[in-house]
């Protein structure tokens, strides 16, 4: 169970809707793939990229798995962020130089680097939280 959060590159202007969008409407791509691990990895450090499709970042509570995929280049990368903590802090710090947009699966909206909503990340949390404790009292039942 993650909270999942798409990275796309919209040079910083993220559209305000999807539905706004024609149907054919591709973003611009991230990159050639060894350059964006490379981008990620300079304003992240710390990324594990053993598995160059599957980065992980270890932070303060939370992990972070990039699934870059194996295109090149690549289009977009799927977040699956778990744990607690700041989370959201790390992900800007290697999107917004890039001009890269988070958009937050859950909400359907993108993160505002300037106020960066909480909402998908505390509500991940929240629903995490209570299907593990229905499952503690199923256990003890």
């Amino acid at each position: 169970m993650s909270w999942d959060v798409m990275v796309f590159n919209y040079n910083g202007l993220p559209p305000n809707d999807f539905a706004d969008l024609p149907e054919d409407h591709k973003p611009d791509p991230l990159g050639p793939a060894s350059s964006v691990r490379e981008a990620i990895s300079k304003h992240l450090p710390g990324v594990d990229w053993s598995d160059s499709a599957w980065g992980i970042y270890g932070g303060n509570g939370f992990s972070i798995e990039f699934n870059a995929g194996e295109k090149d280049p690549i289009d977009s990368i799927m977040l699956h962020v778990r744990g607690g903590g700041d989370a959201i802090t790390p992900m800007l710090q290697f999107a917004t130089p890039m001009k890269w947009s988070l958009f937050d699966c859950s909400t359907g909206e993108f993160l505002d680097p300037a106020a960066p909503s909480q909402e998908g990340w505390e509500g991940f949390q929240a629903f995490r939280d209570k299907v593990f404790e229905q499952y503690r009292e199923e256990e003890g039942a």
